[in-house]
């Protein structure tokens, strides 16, 4: 779901289709669909639809926008970093020059979350999203035959509601668009384009939602998160923490929870891409709920995966023994970490 739309010469690197519409160009990766001046691809998690009737160019999309976009005065594209950054709640149309809006009404105050309400909110959306995303998708899923905790719980909610997938093994292979992408959106790393279109379900994209990020949880908690595992002998989460965030960690400030809600708001690490689409049932606004949680849940959460050790518990249980000793110990070696 990478594009293009300029009225300007455009040097295709990357080699994508072009369709001339009026005074635009639309240049695109594959599996678009087109009605007339209408151009969608996507499926219901992450959807994009540009249509460029009565020469104007209108960009729809989920409320909460799962893809970047840059515009400046003859130039829109999600690809290329040209011009100014949009964040995900805002919106765009032409008409004789660019007009931006934006929503925020998904930014609303909550109330501290004890562990069973906390339990209850993320059960209730990862049903409703895997539920609504089957409902109309047509194409093959695929899950990474994976023991890490975001996978597997993906994976349960699917085993959960009885829709079936098959299993794939990454391959180090890129074509010129992912390596690009790969050095602006880390999660172009972990996916990989397939020869057909499928569909990948994906545990990394959104993870940050069910408190998985050291970097938001160490500003939102009172405590010093590298102490914390200093005097935690051991822990699901100890190697990845010492290998990629103590450091970072070591100068992170606190922040109020309101900035840090934008910050994953507007975090985007990867959307489909030629025939390979991406699913991930965490990425939702409702779930920023959890950061309301109290302090003591979000450590054990950040520790251990308990939170979604019980959700797995409760979704698929014998899913809770493929879950591995430490996170990320292995791993592709062309990952990062």
């Amino acid at each position: 779901m990478n594009f293009v739309i300029t009225t300007k010469d455009y040097h295709n690197n990357f080699k994508f289709e072009c369709d001339n519409i009026g005074k635009f160009k639309f240049y695109h990766d594959q599996n678009w669909t087109r009605e007339g001046f209408v151009f969608s691809k996507g499926n219901h998690a992450n959807w994009c639809r540009i249509d460029f009737s009565d020469n104007k160019v209108v960009i729809e999309h989920n409320p909460q926008r799962k893809f970047p976009l840059w515009v400046d005065e003859d130039h829109c594209s999600n690809v290329d970093g040209r011009g100014e950054y949009l964040p995900a709640d805002a919106k765009i149309m032409f008409d004789h020059d660019w007009h931006i809006t934006y929503d925020t009404s998904w930014n609303q105050d909550g109330k501290t979350l004890q562990e069973d309400k906390a339990f209850m909110l993320v059960r209730d959306v990862l049903i409703d999203n895997v539920t609504k995303f089957v409902d109309s998708n047509k194409l093959p899923l695929v899950a990474p035959d994976s023991d890490g905790l975001d996978s597997l719980l993906t994976r349960s909610v699917f085993d959960h509601l009885g829709v079936n997938y098959e299993f794939f093994h990454i391959e180090n292979k890129q074509t010129k668009l992912q390596k690009f992408l790969t050095n602006k959106f880390y999660g172009f790393n972990q996916i990989q384009e397939f020869d057909q279109p499928t569909c990948l379900l994906s545990g990394f994209d959104g993870d940050a939602y069910l408190l998985r990020s050291p970097f938001y949880n160490q500003m939102l908690i009172s405590q010093d998160l590298v102490e914390i595992y200093d005097n935690t002998p051991e822990c699901y989460t100890k190697y990845y923490f010492d290998q990629v965030w103590r450091n970072k960690c070591m100068t992170t400030g606190k922040e109020s929870k309101n900035k840090v809600k934008q910050w994953i708001y507007n975090n985007i690490e990867v959307w489909h891409l030629n025939h390979t689409f991406i699913f991930s049932p965490f990425k939702d606004a409702r779930l920023l709920g959890l950061l309301d949680c109290d302090e003591e849940l979000i450590i054990e959460q950040q520790l251990h995966g308990n939170l979604s050790r019980k959700l797995i518990e409760y979704f698929n249980p014998s899913l809770l023994s493929k879950i591995g000793r430490e996170k990320n110990i292995v791993q592709p070696d062309w990952f990062d970490l």
